[in-house]
């Protein structure tokens, strides 16, 4: 009954708009705090974007600073069989169950951590 009367679509298109200006902030804060430190890509790959850190800093390093502000990151080598060492570390950074306010502030305390 609740599909047929168009509720779950209203819900869906209600998401959809909600996480798109949820990504719109979290690339403004990126652009923001970061330009040219980091690379965003796969902004059309959900509710996550994906990171490159353009720094002499290790995926290890990085990481650390990040937990130092209590931002918590995926670190793209958790998903490698064998490890792999990267030019440039890549982390995964969510956005779906964050506020606006709470993406920018963590995307500049990141910033911080990382670049001072």
């Amino acid at each position: 009954k609740v599909m047929k009367e168009g509720y779950w679509l209203s819900h869906i298109n209600k998401m959809r708009t909600l996480y798109r200006k949820k990504q719109s902030a979290l690339l403004a804060a990126i652009s923001k705090y970061m330009p040219e430190k980091v690379e965003a890509t796969g902004s059309q790959s959900g509710l996550h974007i994906l990171l490159t850190v353009k720094s002499n800093s290790t995926e290890t390093q990085l990481m650390q600073a990040a937990q130092n502000m209590r931002i918590k990151l995926y670190p793209l080598s958790i998903y490698y069989e064998h490890h792999i060492s990267e030019e440039q570390p890549r982390f995964l950074v969510g956005f779906g169950g964050l506020t606006e306010n709470q993406i920018n502030d963590g995307i500049r305390l990141l910033s911080k951590a990382w670049f001072g």
